[in-house]
């Protein structure tokens, strides 16, 4: 059975560990915008086309890298050119076209793209067009950020967008010049809207991910493209015990696409990942897919089905064994053999763009040790996780008492072996403050005897020279 289901891109346990992903899905630019055009900015943010994906920014949460990383070391390999298949606690889960739209309500919609015909305003991107110009994300922050005061209204709104979409939705590279098509869109809002942009940006974070593959090795990081928050959040829905350990929900009663109901500091530790992983129970919850049952039977919507998609039968049989139910907490998925001496003796790729990037475990800036974080200088501590700890903490106590459906017989005897030490341990510390409180005790009980003994002899002395 082993051999005919996909090979793990890493090996159980042999997944690879780095300290950092420079990650170009920038929130912090949006903070910026807000700051330096509010009125422009909550224009924008009237649009449903993107307020749930700019409303990530306003929530607060933070990037994992090593939450994201971690998981693209158990990818799956298929043949599949639209989907990826990942493994956790040995059981798949698919990352397609429908779980990213669940995740992004983003429009997945392919519409034939014609020349896309604009009118002329005269204004800033009218002269940018005409002149075949070039603007990236850079130039916006460094010059045109203060120039567009002098723009028409319209201009600003329209900058406001076209960030959003190369600075989030499709989190590239801040010297990635913005293409012109993407600027004759803005010239007409409507079509702006039309576009599917949650295709196009998938499509993009799926050729990140494979371009990834080759870096994933590199002990000091690499630089992703693409809107990583969606796959951070997919993560977090598909396994609810990683949602609690990096953030919460804004509300139970959310019905709008997922992104727009975290919040959180995302303090996910790689030694968090393994632990959970091991700890998992039989009545772990786990989603191999999102918005996908009918009568207990797998829907895949003709909206998320790709014409030239590749067949592959180790993803049907897959898909089979999950529909019947399949206990895969036996199964040892097999080790993809590839090419051994990639790129792995090269160095980590820096940033030098202003990217998000977590060092510690979260990102929006700089990351101390104890995960305090600071946003570009201004309103330290913002949006503080107060309660990420003790979710964590009762998180993995509820792990603890469940039944030990996955966990083999060493890890129980070091489970046991764990409580037992530390239970001594405290036993032995008790000891040793009672001793030290009754060694105090007995040295002021005998200091004050020897007051009380010293002010009876002075007072008997009184009387008797009182008496003579």
């Amino acid at each position: 059975m082993g051999s005919e289901l996909p090979n793990r891109l890493y090996g159980e346990g042999l997944e690879p560990q780095v300290k950092k992903i420079n990650n170009n899905c920038r929130l912090k630019l949006l903070e910026l915008l807000r700051e330096k055009m509010e009125p422009e900015y909550k224009e924008v943010m009237k649009d449903p086309l993107f307020s749930h994906i700019m409303v990530i920014e306003e929530n607060g949460l933070k990037f994992s890298a090593r939450l994201v990383h971690s998981f693209l070391c158990r990818e799956l390999m298929t043949s599949k050119k639209y989907e990826k298949w990942f493994s956790f606690a040995r059981t798949p889960l698919r990352f397609s076209l429908q779980e990213y739209h669940a995740v992004t309500g983003l429009n997945v919609k392919l519409e034939k793209i014609s020349v896309v015909k604009w009118t002329d305003d005269m204004g800033f991107w009218s002269k940018v067009i005409k002149t075949n110009g070039r603007i990236n994300l850079k130039l916006i922050k460094e010059k045109y950020l203060e120039e567009s005061r002098s723009w028409t209204w319209v201009d600003r709104v329209r900058m406001i967008y076209l960030c959003v979409i190369m600075g989030v939705v499709m989190g590239r590279d801040e010297k990635v010049n913005f293409p012109h098509l993407y600027m004759k869109l803005a010239m007409d809002l409507e079509k702006l809207r039309r576009y599917p942009w949650g295709l196009y940006s998938f499509d993009f974070l799926l050729k990140s991910i494979d371009k990834a593959k080759d870096k994933l090795e590199k002990k000091e990081g690499y630089l992703m493209e693409g809107f990583l928050f969606a796959f951070q959040i997919w993560i977090m829905e598909a396994i609810p015990a990683f949602g609690e350990i990096c953030g919460r929900k804004v509300s139970s009663n959310f019905t709008g696409p997922m992104c727009g109901n975290w919040t959180g500091c995302a303090k996910c530790s790689y030694q968090d990942i393994i632990d959970l992983e091991t700890l998992f129970s039989e009545e772990g919850i786990l989603h191999s897919f999102m918005d996908f049952h009918k009568d207990g039977r797998v829907v895949c919507s003709d909206d998320f089905v790709r014409k030239d998609e590749k067949k592959d039968e180790r993803v049907d049989l897959m898909l089979d064994m999950i529909q019947r139910k399949h206990d895969w907490r036996k199964h040892v998925w097999g080790m993809d053999e590839g090419d051994e001496e990639s790129e792995q003796e090269e160095e980590g790729e820096e940033s030098e763009d202003g990217s998000e990037t977590e060092i510690s475990e979260s990102s929006h800036g700089a990351s101390t040790a104890d995960g305090a974080t600071t946003v570009c200088g201004r309103k330290k501590r913002k949006h503080a996780d107060l309660g990420a700890a003790s979710r964590k903490k009762k998180l993995f106590c509820d792990l603890g008492a469940t039944p030990k459906g996955s966990i083999d017989t060493d890890m129980q005897t070091f489970l046991e072996g764990l409580v037992q030490s530390s239970l001594a341990v405290f036993g032995e510390k008790l000891s040793q403050q009672i001793t030290d409180r009754m060694d105090k005790l007995e040295t002021v009980v005998t200091d004050r005897l020897g007051t009380l003994e010293s002010e009876v002899t002075q007072l008997r002395t009184a009387l008797l020279l009182a008496e003579m």
